[in-house]
């Protein structure tokens, strides 16, 4: 946010907007696709990151890498299995959505987009 232009939100305070209206129509448009896409590729690396998740794991806070490997440790294979196809559907869906939202965001903010 401190690189934001200050210029702006001085132009629309002398234009007679509140600080509410500042942040509404100015801060959060040109901070909203780049706080988007990265929220989003976050969310991608944390699903299928099992190493990091197996290290902090502490009983009652187990992440779903975490179950779905005690669950194939355990034998339990076709939950397992079908935790991990719903965690599959849920990250393309999750893929397809930000593509197709990719398209109004500007040029270089996802890392795909040329």
């Amino acid at each position: 946010m401190l690189q934001l232009d200050a210029a702006m939100e001085e132009a629309a305070s002398l234009a007679g907007a509140n600080v509410f209206q500042q942040f509404s129509h100015i801060v959060v448009p040109l901070l909203g696709p780049t706080a988007f896409s990265g929220a989003f590729l976050v969310f991608l690396s944390t699903i299928h990151e099992l190493t990091v998740s197996a290290l902090l794991w502490g009983p009652g806070k187990e992440t779903l890498g975490v179950v779905i490997f005690n669950l194939y440790e355990s034998g339990d294979i076709v939950q397992a299995s079908a935790i991990s196809v719903v965690v599959v559907i849920i990250v393309v869906l999750a893929m397809l959505l930000l593509n197709i939202c990719s398209k109004f965001l500007p040029k270089g903010v996802m890392p795909w987009q040329n």
